[in-house]
């Protein structure tokens, strides 16, 4: 497989790893609208595409910067710009606030979904980097 179709391959293992994660959270816990996961699917394939072609890093370190800047991004993105009731006025169906975090029936404060968006995009970049071993 030659270097190009690689990255599209890992971008979208990327995206998709992310996602699933993000979806199977949210649908076990509170669920969503299909707006944040629409919303969420576009930040995961713009990141993940980001990483791949403009930050690729082998260091595991660099990865789990690379994961906390995606995770603050994406979790302030949705409490900053979807919550404020902006994307309401525009008509679009959304919630007024962020969903609580919810782990085997527990709930947590929504502001650890920063910690899980990092981790989960940092497990996504991993499963994608894999790709680059012989």
């Amino acid at each position: 497989m030659d270097q190009k179709h690689k990255k599209i391959l890992q971008v979208i293992i990327a995206a998709f790893v992310f996602w699933i994660l993000d979806f199977m959270f949210h649908v076990h816990g509170v669920g969503e609208s299909n707006y944040y996961y629409i919303s969420k699917l576009a930040n995961s394939v713009l990141f993940a595409t980001l990483f791949f072609y403009a930050f690729y890093q082998k260091q595991h370190w660099k990865k789990l910067v690379y994961a906390f800047i995606m995770g603050t991004w994406i979790s302030f993105y949705y409490l900053i710009f979807a919550y404020s009731g902006l994307v309401q006025s525009l008509g679009i169906d959304a919630a007024y606030g962020p969903p609580p975090f919810v782990i085997f029936g527990v709930y947590l404060s929504p502001y650890l979904w920063w910690v899980f968006h990092a981790l989960a995009f940092y497990l996504a970049i991993e499963l994608a980097s894999l790709l680059n071993r012989k």
